[in-house]
């Protein structure tokens, strides 16, 4: 049995932190009112959610429940312990079972009074998955009550690690969302420890605060590195660094470094990543590791214990405002990256390009592109503004100069252009890099015109040239 399986939490007592919600889920119970609503909680992967809910299913359906916690003795608390589920409690995989005729099948068994003529409870894990048809089909039976009484006639136990994309007209009919916060790395090693010591495995107590700061305090990830690690031998530095691959973090500080200086070390260091580990996880390790960097540079951020600190604080004050356009373009990887399209990503990224469909070169100046990327630093020289103003209702000259757009700046500045009066009379004067920008704004405009609606030329006009 793996140690997440077996050292899960069987009652509120064994769950680490989390004492507000586990408070009001026992005064629920505890009050006999734990069946006049449903429940949502919400939080990171591998924090708990499902534990609480199976916790908190196994209180309601208790025989004698003691101060709001299950008795773990009665036929029921055992049913659920055992098998994980019994005739009156129900997990559902909600990423699986998300139609609208798995909830039909479940509501018509709702209709029915159980063999043990017991209430029933339905968990559903991912419930964010669940189809909109789905939800529909649940709000009615979630707000009715059991014929007189003020029990409700179905009560959920939702668990979702995306409790925006829930509706909110389903999130209305449940209890106050109890939010699943991660814990600090100390108390996760504290548990570590524990474990470890239970099952005679040889560790570093310092070692396991670096192993919880690495699976960003999830518990269950954290026993799973345990669980792996230990099959090297003793859980020591050496043996977390190889199993964790540790020891590549110097080799995305070298591509990051050499991003706008050196493509060939570029290209030599993705070709030593990509040996070890998927293009799609490099894709996430840069973008993540562009924004670590921006934040300790900047001063506003921590370096973890298993980072070289003085290192990534020096890339980060080098490379500044860059790494925000590093991390835009790489959190957008392809769905099915390669190491070609990470190559290709990177090498725009080194020559300050950027997704641009639309470039014009005005009186000699250099390209105007649209795109959500930072330039290099070849292209962060101060905008040159004209000497003396033009005459009123004029354009000031444009030479030499690059402007760098964001797309999304220029959709919503379209919009707002269309939609705002202005006087073209007013005589406005504008620098060179206002005008650039304004330029790649209404060739935005007419690409969108030209076009038509979803991107389409235009099927209703005809055209001569």
């Amino acid at each position: 049995m793996s140690l997440d399986t077996k050292y899960r939490p069987k009652s509120y007592s064994d769950v680490l932190g989390q004492d507000a919600s586990k408070k009001v889920l026992k005064h629920f119970v505890a009050e006999g009112k734990g069946y006049q609503q449903s429940y949502l909680f919400a939080g990171p992967h591998g924090s708990g959610k499902t534990t609480l809910g199976r916790i908190l299913a196994r209180a309601l359906l208790c025989d004698a429940p003691v101060e709001g916690e299950p008795c773990d003795q009665c036929d029921s608390c055992r049913a659920i312990l055992e098998d994980g589920s019994s005739i009156d409690f129900i997990e559902v995989d909600a990423a699986t079972n998300s139609g609208k005729a798995e909830i039909k099948r479940l509501l018509d068994e709702v209709s029915y009074t159980t063999f043990s003529g017991k209430r029933r409870i339905y968990l559903f894990d991912e419930a964010h998955r669940l189809s909109k048809e789905a939800l529909d089909a649940l709000l009615k039976p979630l707000e009715e009550n059991a014929p007189g009484s003020e029990d409700k006639r179905l009560v959920c136990i939702f668990c979702t690690t995306e409790p925006e994309k829930m509706r909110a007209t389903l999130i209305s009919r449940c209890a106050p969302t109890f939010q699943v916060r991660s814990l600090p790395p100390e108390v996760i090693a504290e548990r570590l420890a524990y474990i470890c010591e239970q099952e005679s495995i040889e560790c570093e107590p310092e070692v396991l605060t670096l192993i919880a700061e690495m699976t960003e305090c999830h518990i269950r990830d954290a026993l799973k590195a345990i669980e792996g690690v230990s099959m090297l031998g003793s859980v020591n530095k050496e043996n977390v660094s190889a199993y964790l691959h540790l020891d590549l973090n110097a080799t995305y500080l070298d591509v990051l470094e050499a991003l706008g200086k050196d493509l060939a070390l570029v290209h030599e260091k993705v070709g030593e990543l990509v040996q070890r580990t998927s293009p799609k996880i490099i894709y996430e390790r840069l973008a993540e590791i562009s924004m670590l960097a921006y934040s300790v540079g900047m001063g506003v951020g921590k370096s973890p214990s298993y980072w070289d600190s003085e290192r990534l604080k020096k890339v980060g004050q080098e490379r500044g405002v860059l790494l925000l356009g590093y991390a835009s373009r790489l959190a957008r990887r392809p769905g099915q990256p390669s190491p070609s399209m990470l190559l290709c990503d990177l090498a725009h990224l080194h020559h300050g390009l950027t997704a641009a469909t639309t470039q014009v070169v005005v009186q000699g100046a250099a390209p105007v592109s649209s795109g959500s990327v930072a330039p290099s630093p070849t292209n962060l020289s101060p905008p040159t503004t004209a000497k003396t103003a033009p005459a009123p209702g004029t354009l000031p000259p444009v030479t030499g100069v690059t402007a760098v757009v964001d797309e999304r700046a220029v959709r919503q500045r379209s919009k707002e252009s269309s939609s705002t009066p202005h006087d073209s009379r007013s005589g406005t004067e504008l620098d060179t890099d206002s005008f650039c920008r304004l330029l790649a704004l209404r060739i935005a405009e007419l690409d969108e015109a030209e076009r038509g609606p979803k991107g389409r030329p235009h099927m209703d006009r005809s055209r001569t040239e």
